[in-house]
């Protein structure tokens, strides 16, 4: 039995790698922003930390007596982005994280991070992929590139550190509240099934079942190699533009409505609407991710297998009904 310290462990995948610990007989301590807010994670067991990842102090109390470190607390890409925000919850969280495990004597840090910066565009394994020559400027990618790089810097200075990338992590959650927080794919699912949306920016998406993220990060926890990266996608074949994916959702739940693709424009209106993270990706120049094999590094190395897109979406739509958010 290990005591593995959780960030973020309120939202979608921090919230599923708590269950997903506690379960298997794991001790969790996570760090939260509200205690009111967690219930459902101390009726899970964990032991819930009141503190703030951008404040160093508050995460090297918090993560006293931790064996391990699952770190998914992260600021994501929306409407409005203020760098400075950004960087203090992306950027020095994560430093925060990786100096609060030397402090306490971690053997491990499994830091979760983004697939945006990557050249998608070769033929190798994703897991081997390039920092793209020109990433987005975005404050998301920004900062997620720069924890990226601090995190393998550790790793080559000496840490026990490796970093998973998750694609659009979607599915339920057992704090609802965040698992559906404004900017969540679960969000934009959920407002194509009741109606609320005619169309959403054309580009393809790696969709992952969060219960999926959760299940590769402990893997990685447990087997991982520092300095490695490990790709938590979904199914190649199950790589589908938003609107695909809510009209897919929308098929299984037999709700009539349907969404269309919308190609990225300089119309001002589009950055309004969905944001300088998605308008960037969506206005990329190195084209579609190609389609590769399930046989992976990442699979080898932690066994890692994606739930299929049908399948997840069944899941989400139950979930959702369940909880009296859709007909």
């Amino acid at each position: 039995m290990s005591t593995v310290f959780v960030t973020g462990a309120t939202g979608l995948a921090g919230s599923n790698v708590c269950k997903q610990l506690t379960e298997r007989g794991d001790r969790v301590r996570a760090l939260v922003r509200t205690v009111s807010d967690a219930k459902p994670l101390a009726e899970m067991g964990v032991v819930l930390i009141e503190g703030d990842i951008t404040e160093a102090e508050s995460v090297r109390q918090a993560a006293e007596g931790s064996d391990a470190a699952i770190h998914t607390a992260a600021l994501l890409g929306g409407a409005s982005q203020d760098l400075a925000d950004f960087e203090a919850v992306n950027f020095d969280g994560t430093r925060h994280v990786l100096d609060a495990a030397e402090a306490v004597g971690m053997r491990r840090v499994v830091a979760l991070s983004t697939g945006t910066f990557f050249d998608t565009t070769g033929d190798g394994p994703l897991e081997e992929a390039p920092i793209a020559e020109h990433p987005s400027d975005d404050p998301y990618t920004v900062t997620k590139l720069a924890a990226f790089r601090e995190a393998h810097a550790r790793a080559a200075s000496g840490q026990d550190v490796v970093t998973c990338h998750p694609g659009a992590i979607y599915g339920p959650g057992p704090v609802a509240k965040r698992a559906l927080a404004r900017t969540s794919f679960n969000r934009v699912l959920q407002a194509g099934l009741q109606g609320k949306i005619a169309r959403y920016l054309s580009f393809p998406v790696t969709w992952v079942f969060a219960d999926d993220v959760a299940r590769g990060s402990i893997a990685a926890l447990d087997h991982g190699v520092s300095g490695e990266r490990y790709m938590l996608d979904g199914r190649p074949q199950d790589t589908l533009s938003t609107a695909e994916c809510c009209n897919k959702a929308c098929e299984i739940a037999g709700v009539p409505h349907r969404v269309e693709d919308v190609e990225v424009s300089d119309d001002p209106a589009l950055l309004a609407e969905f944001g300088p993270t998605l308008v960037a990706i969506a206005r990329d120049e190195r084209g579609d991710p190609k389609q590769r094999s399930t046989d992976t590094p990442t699979s080898r190395r932690l066994g890692y297998r994606a739930t299929s897109l049908d399948d997840g979406l069944v899941a989400l739509v139950d979930w959702l009904r369940g909880l009296g958010r859709i007909d």
